[in-house]
C-alpha cells in the first residue's frame, strides 16, 4: 500500500541565469495521487528578494500566482485561484520566477503529494438555481450548501447548462456539472457532464430514453427523479428498461410520493434489479427546502467528482435525513454497501446519531425481516448474509432517518 503522503524538499541558493529568469523543479505524479500541495519561502522585506511561483504539467503552465501566495493546492476538481483544474497524473515542475535576488537569497520549496484514500463525503445531488426556477444565484446556492456542511453539490437546473459555466474560487466544496432533463414524461438527472445532450426536447417516452442514452454515451451518471411525483410531467412515464444508474427514493420532505417510490424500489430489488438509491432536496427557493435534506453520504475512493459519481453508481451510499444526524456504515472488515457478498458471510453495520425511540429495520426479498429497537445513540447490528439482498432503514415513528443501499448475493 502506497504511503498516504510523499514529500519532496528542495533548497535553491544558486541562480545561474540571474534575475529575470526561471528555475524549474521537476516531480512526478502517479494515478494514485488526490492532491498536490506546494509551499515555498524565501527572505523578503528587508532582504529585497522577489521570487514568483507557478506550476507546469506536461510542459504546459497550469497556474501562476506570482509572489502573492506561499501555499497552493491542486486537485482534479478544485484548486487554489489562479490554477487550472484537471487531471493530476504526469510530469510536473514547480516554476520559480526569479524577479529579484537579494543578499543571501535562498528559496525553500516543499512539495507534498497526498494519495487517494476512501472517505465518506456528504452532498446534494438534486437542486436548482435562478438558471431555471431555483430563485437563487449559483454562488448563493453554493453558499447555502456549504452552510449545510456539504462536501459536494449538483445544481441540476431544468433543461439548461448555463449554470455549469460558473465556477467558484476554491470554496472547499466540489460543484459538479449537471442538468435535469425535464420532459412531459418524467424528470431525470444527468450528472458529471457540462453539456450532456445537444437538444433536450422530448416528444415521446422513446425520446426520453434516447436522451438518456445520449447523455450516458457522453459520460453522464443518470438518476431517475421522484418517479411518483403527482404532476403531469413529474411522474416517471418513460419506463425502467432504458439504461440508468440510480433511482431517487427520497425527494425533499417525506411524503406519499416518496413512500410510493420506496415501495417500488423494493419491488425492483425483489425482481433482481440492482438499482442504487439516492436522495435530493430538490431545492427551489419557493419550496423553502434546505440543501442536504435529505443528503447522500457516499464512500468515495478520493476527493473528486469522478470518485463521487463512481460511488453513486456502485451503491456505496446512505441516504440520510440530514448531513449531521443518523448514519450507518459497515464496521471495518465488513463489505461496503452495494457489494456482492457470499452466503453466510458475517458482517456488522454501525449506526450512529440515533435517538431513543428510533428503530432499525432490516429488509430482504422477503420484506421486513427484523426490527431492532434503539435505546442509545450508537447501535451495531451484526448478522450473517442471507437471501438475495439485505438493506437497512432507520425510522422514528412515521418519519424516516436513513436508508442504506443493499448488500447483494454473489
Amino acid at each position: 500500500m502506497a504511503s498516504a503522503q510523499q514529500q519532496i524538499d528542495v533548497s535553491i541558493d544558486h541562480f545561474p541565469q540571474g534575475e529575470k529568469s526561471f528555475v524549474e523543479i521537476p516531480f512526478e505524479v502517479g494515478p494514485d495521487i488526490d492532491r498536490i500541495e506546494v509551499s515555498y519561502h524565501y527572505p523578503f522585506g528587508g532582504g529585497g528578494s522577489v521570487i514568483d511561483l507557478g506550476v507546469a504539467h506536461n510542459g504546459r503552465m497550469r497556474g501562476w500566482t506570482g509572489s502573492e501566495r506561499g501555499h497552493i493546492t491542486l486537485e482534479e476538481d478544485c484548486a487554489t485561484p489562479g490554477y487550472d483544474l484537471g487531471p493530476l497524473a504526469g510530469h510536473w515542475h514547480v516554476v520559480l520566477g526569479i524577479v529579484k535576488i537579494g543578499p543571501n537569497c535562498k528559496v525553500d520549496v516543499q512539495i507534498r503529494l497526498i494519495a487517494k484514500r476512501p472517505r465518506w463525503l456528504c452532498g446534494e445531488l438534486h437542486s436548482h438555481s435562478e438558471h431555471s426556477d431555483g430563485g437563487v444565484t449559483v454562488l448563493d446556492a453554493i453558499h447555502r450548501a456549504r452552510a449545510s456542511r456539504l462536501d459536494f453539490l449538483a445544481i441540476t437546473d431544468h433543461n439548461t447548462v448555463s449554470q455549469n459555466t460558473i465556477r467558484p474560487d476554491d470554496p472547499d466544496i466540489l460543484v459538479m456539472p449537471a442538468m435535469e432533463l425535464t420532459s412531459f414524461y418524467g424528470h431525470t438527472n444527468f450528472l458529471g457532464v457540462e453539456r450532456p445532450v445537444d437538444d433536450w426536447r422530448c416528444r415521446s417516452p422513446q425520446d426520453v430514453a434516447d436522451k438518456m442514452a445520449e447523455a450516458r454515451a457522453k459520460g453522464a451518471t443518470i438518476v431517475i427523479n421522484h418517479p411518483f411525483q403527482n404532476s403531469a410531467g413529474g411522474r416517471w412515464q418513460a419506463g425502467f428498461e432504458t439504461a440508468f444508474d440510480a433511482y431517487e427514493i427520497w425527494n425533499g420532505n417525506w411524503s406519499v410520493m416518496n413512500e410510493q417510490g420506496l415501495a417500488f424500489w423494493q419491488e425492483l430489488l425483489v425482481q433482481g434489479r440492482r438499482i442504487p438509491a439516492t436522495g435530493g432536496s430538490d431545492f427551489h427557493l419557493k419550496n423553502r427546502r434546505r440543501h442536504g435534506r435529505p443528503a447522500n453520504r457516499l464512500l468515495a475512493d478520493g476527493h473528486s467528482i469522478k470518485a463521487i459519481l463512481a460511488a453513486v453508481r456502485a451503491g456505496r451510499n446512505v441516504v440520510v435525513h440530514a448531513p449531521d444526524e443518523a448514519m450507518a456504515m459497515p464496521v471495518a472488515g465488513s463489505p461496503d454497501f452495494g457489494a456482492q457478498v457470499a452466503a453466510g458471510t458475517p458482517f456488522a453495520i454501525e449506526f450512529s446519531g440515533l435517538s431513543q425511540g428510533d428503530e432499525i429495520r432490516t429488509f430482504s426479498e422477503k420484506g421486513q425481516i427484523a426490527v431492532t429497537p434503539v435505546e442509545t445513540s450508537e447501535v451495531t447490528v451484526s448478522r450473517r448474509f442471507e437471501g438475495r439482498f439485505l438493506r437497512f432503514e432507520v425510522w422514528h415513528g412515521p418519519e424516516p432517518k436513513l436508508f442504506t443501499n443493499p448488500l447483494y448475493a454473489e
